[in-house]
């Protein structure tokens, strides 16, 4: 599919060249509507969770907790606000042609930067680079700088998307369509420019304030000024020239009002434009009305066909009309409406269910044997600073107390009593199952999330989340090791720990693969590599929150379960086995390596 230029044409103002060759304009959302649409959706995932809390209250009370136990019922709480509060802004921006209920009250909206609309992938992009723009939390400053010093106003999240926030932009009157009118054309053209007509309604709106020397003089500069336009007018030789100009001045505003020339008339040629295809474009809006409430293929393959033709002779209209010299809410009128109809036929395919099975099954793992290399790196940057601090408690037994919780330190000194009563470092009483599965999701989601996102700062915030997690799992392998309970957390660990360790490294590949575009873009500009390497990454992220999932499946039911040491063990073995198959081997078929290398492309 061929992409569209854009071009900046002031600070407020951005044009898109559609494929048709046609440009359409785009008003930049400016700083003040940006926020506020933000706070009106954050009142609103507020109202989610009260209602959301109401709900449960209202269960309670009608006696749900004799069928649900109350951990399941917390569990089932906690996944509905995760997938809420984390799926808003994807689903609106991805699904709802870029507009969120804030941006819809704000009349704002995320276009792609070529004017398409927005992908559900730069939608996800965004939403995982709020956790940089929302930086010093909550107050959005990296965020503000970045608009401010950017000059399309872009934050973090929309270098890295490809996307810009623009405002809807609401229709006016359309001069030609009073001057088409018979009764309008009685009336003719202006006589004034644009310039004498101001002076004359300056004059006009400080005459009657003015003392009579002081109003006769300015009147006779200004029928100096224009005399020229009236010279056959008979009505100059029998009134003053006060009582002239304010007689000029209203026959002018009236030719004015009745032309729609209030900033620029429409030329002859854009009125006969008019005339003559607005039947066209009514039939072109009634038909963008039905699309926009049907969905394209809801209307059925003739209807479409005739909606694409209809767009087509709507974009060339707008062509002609910009050659004709028409007003600019004409110019406007059209604007809107090809891009609204551009927006609608370029609107890439959803892959639906199947496609998302094709990428798990093959594209996924054939794009993570493609990015290898960063993905490798961020093995490096998470299990070398856990090696290094597992000697480092090793050798100084009191740096693990100063580097863990008090609550990790009471679980190794009773590693030895609870092993004598045979209870594994978490039992199923302590942590249910569906409670524990969702908290662990929760956390290695964001802790994924946060390594990603990182990247945007030239791949250092990824280092630091990685360096950080590996510091803390050597601290919490030696402190274990040092009281002798090794079998004990491993028992525990290994089952989920293969999968979702190698979930955070893909994760931080991820990030550093983002973090390559700012320092070796390669032969593009940054923020087109930034781009192109933000969609594979975001792809990446995607497979990770599936392995994240599983992963807090074995961790929640499997790993504190009561099965015997051996059995988990061999379980792990297994699950990491299958880990390592799936990696190395799935997605080795010719469309699944094109899917992969053409990732960054779709």
């Amino acid at each position: 599919m061929q992409q569209p230029a854009a071009y900046v044409l002031s600070d407020r103002q951005v044009d898109v060249e559609t494929p048709e060759h046609v440009l359409v304009g785009y008003e930049l959302a400016d700083l003040g509507s940006r926020f506020t649409a933000v706070l009106i959706d954050w009142l609103l995932l507020g109202l989610i969770l009260v209602g959301l809390l109401a709900l449960a209250l209202v269960g309670a009370a009608a006696g749900l907790g004799s069928v649900i136990s109350g951990n399941v019922a917390l569990a089932l709480f906690l996944l509905t606000w995760f997938l809420a509060s984390s799926g808003y802004f994807v689903f609106y921006e991805g699904f709802r042609d870029g507009q969120t209920p804030g941006k819809k009250i704000m009349r704002i909206r995320v276009v792609q930067d070529g004017g398409y609309p927005v992908s559900f992938r730069a939608a996800a992009v965004r939403y995982l680079l709020r956790v940089i723009d929302v930086q010093p939390l909550p107050s959005w400053g990296v965020a503000a700088l970045s608009m401010m010093l950017h000059p399309r106003t872009k934050r973090l999240g929309d270098l890295a998307a490809g996307t810009v926030v623009v405002r809807d932009r609401t229709g006016q009157p359309i001069p030609e369509e009073r001057a088409a009118d018979p009764g309008a054309a009685s009336l003719g053209r202006p006589l004034l420019s644009d310039p004498e007509f101001a002076a004359l309604s300056m004059y006009g709106q400080r005459r009657a304030s003015l003392d009579f020397a002081v109003r006769a003089q300015l009147a006779g500069t200004l029928m100096q000024r224009l005399g020229g336009r009236f010279e056959g007018d008979p009505r100059r030789g029998m009134m003053t020239a006060d009582a002239f100009l304010g007689t000029v001045h209203a026959e002018e505003a009236a030719r004015r009002d009745a032309s729609g020339a209030g900033g620029r008339a429409g030329s002859p040629q854009a009125t006969a434009l008019f005339r003559r295809q607005k039947p066209v474009w009514d039939e072109y809006d009634r038909m963008l009305a039905e699309a926009r409430g049907r969905g394209l293929p809801a209307m059925g393959e003739r209807r479409v066909s005739r909606f694409a033709a209809l767009y087509r002779q709507v974009a060339a209209d707008l062509a002609r009309a910009r050659t004709y010299g028409g007003s600019p809410e004409l110019l406007f009128t059209l604007e809107r409406a090809v891009g609204a109809g551009h927006n609608l036929l370029y609107t890439a395919p959803a892959g639906g269910w199947r496609g998302f099975r094709h990428w798990i099954t093959g594209g996924f793992p054939a794009l993570v044997r493609l990015r290898w290399k960063p993905i490798l790196a961020a093995s490096v940057l998470l299990y070398l600073p856990a090696l290094l601090t597992f000697a480092a408690v090793r050798n100084d037994p009191a740096a693990g107390r100063r580097m863990l919780p008090a609550v990790l330190m009471q679980r190794a000194e009773e590693a030895e009593e609870r092993q004598a009563q045979g209870k594994g470092y978490v039992t199923s009483d302590e942590a249910p199952a569906p409670l524990m599965s969702v908290m662990l999701v929760w956390n290695n989601v964001m802790v994924s999330f946060r390594a990603f996102a990182g990247g945007i700062l030239a791949g250092l915030g990824t280092a630091l989340v990685l360096i950080y997690n590996g510091v803390q799992l050597g601290a919490v392998a030696a402190v274990f090791a040092n009281y002798g309970a090794n079998l004990q957390l491993w028992s525990f660990v290994l089952g989920h720990g293969a999968i979702e360790l190698t979930a955070i490294c893909i994760a931080g590949g991820a990030g550093l693969w983002l973090g390559s575009a700012i320092l070796l873009p390669g032969r593009v500009t940054r923020g087109e590599a930034l781009v192109t390497r933000g969609r594979e990454a975001v792809s990446l992220i995607g497979g990770v929150a599936v392995m994240l999932a599983v992963a807090a499946a074995i961790e929640g039911f499997i790993s504190p379960s009561d099965l015997p040491r051996e059995v988990k063990l061999s379980l792990a073995a297994l699950f990491a086995l299958a880990l390592v198959l799936y990696l190395a081997f799935a997605g080795r078929d010719e469309p699944a390596r094109r899917a992969a290398a053409a990732a960054a492309l779709r």
